[in-house]
């Protein structure tokens, strides 16, 4: 009969890992880790930058809906209403009223925010300072740290075309609630034009998709335009160069944040001035030519391509900024949204937000205009 012995080892003769065996296996790990986590940085940003197109569709489609409602004009880009300060039977002073973000409550699902709006006061009078800075979400990017979870934060602004930063109707010290006639005027003076002249009023329309409504009586210089028949935003039916080139809104992480200025710190939506709500392509204020319009950028506005002023300070950058890392997400005039490298041609970039540069305007020959190439499909 066979016996079966059972041999137990004694803890004396057990073994563990060795010091070296230890060490692979942790390079093994450290190497795993570093392969692992650049992949799940990558695909948190691809969701965040995803989660921003999806924001801008959303305003894009809001925008479309309120155009549809209106005769296919988009809202102005800022409101700012006329007061006749003087008693003499005309609107001469402009208060600033309202942003975009205001006209488009009701289409962004935020009608009970809507209806809380004084539409007869400005914006940082009475119960609209608390009503601006409501946080709505689909208004901010994930990766927008100065706005994202912030009451009253803004990230997405509107494209007012090409200009001047310096004219803004804001810029000027208010007195009260009032801001002063002398900074309401064109955005720029053409060569051979004069300020407030039906031709810059012509051009401004042109160039840009947002306009500002400017709703007094007195124009800018004698025989001028009032502004109340300035410029307006455009018709999203009848946009030249194509709705499918033509920027509508991108991102901005400087924006809505220029109240600070005047009206104290807090952030608000609802500033219509161009620098809190706005993007711009600034040119030279004056003597601005066709033949140069694209080279001669006003340098003391900064660069305006973007991207290149995404440190810049809230309301003082008017441009395309995002922290995507070397892009910015944009939407467009027929409702699609797509990121726009920060390496694009100037040339191209400013072609995108006009959405008339390209066609043949015989009232503008007398201030040298010279209309824009049109974009070919794979430019950008």
């Amino acid at each position: 009969m066979q016996t079966r012995r059972s041999f137990i080892l004694s803890k004396s003769t057990r073994r563990g890992f060795t010091l070296i065996e230890l060490l692979v296996v942790i390079s093994i790990i450290a190497t795993l880790m570093a392969l692992i986590l650049p992949a799940i940085q990558s695909a948190r940003e691809a969701a965040r930058r995803t989660q921003c197109l999806n924001n801008l569709r959303g305003i894009t489609t809001a925008a479309m809906a309120y155009a549809e409602a209106n005769k296919g004009r988009l809202p102005a880009s800022g409101t700012y209403l006329g007061v006749d300060s003087d008693a003499d039977g005309l609107r001469d002073t402009a208060v600033a009223a309202r942003s975009w973000v205001v006209d488009l409550l009701p289409n962004l699902d935020q009608l009970a925010v809507y209806e809380r709006w004084g539409r007869g006061a400005a914006f940082h009078v009475g119960g609209n300072v608390s009503v601006g800075q409501v946080n709505i979400p689909v208004l901010t990017c994930p990766v927008d740290t100065t706005s994202d979870a912030k009451n009253g934060g803004l990230s997405y602004v509107a494209n007012v075309g090409v200009g001047d930063k310096l004219v803004d109707v804001s810029s000027a010290t208010p007195t009260g609630t009032q801001l002063g006639h002398a900074a309401v005027a064109e955005p720029l003076v053409w060569d051979g034009g004069t300020a407030g002249s039906q031709q810059n009023v012509d051009l401004t329309s042109e160039l840009c998709v947002f306009a500002a409504k400017i709703d007094i009586d007195v124009p800018p210089v004698t025989g001028g335009v009032a502004p109340s028949a300035g410029p307006t935003s455009v018709n999203i039916g009848r946009i030249y160069d194509g709705a499918g080139n033509t920027i509508m809104f991108s991102e901005n992480v400087n924006a809505g944040a220029s109240s600070g200025a005047f009206y104290g710190s807090a952030k608000t939506w609802a500033d219509p001035s161009v620098r809190s709500c706005g993007f711009l392509f600034p040119i030279t204020a004056s003597g601005a030519t066709f033949s140069t319009i694209y080279a001669a950028v006003d340098s003391s506005a900064g660069n305006s391509y973007i991207n290149k002023q995404s440190n810049g300070t809230d309301g003082g950058a008017p441009y395309p900024n995002s922290r995507h890392p070397q892009l910015c997400c944009f939407s467009f005039c027929d409702g699609s949204a797509r990121t726009i490298a920060d390496s694009i041609d100037p040339s191209i970039y400013v072609r995108l937000m006009t959405p008339s540069g390209a066609r043949p305007h015989p009232n503008l020959t007398t201030v040298g205009f010279v209309p824009e190439n049109p974009i070919s499909g794979n430019e950008f």
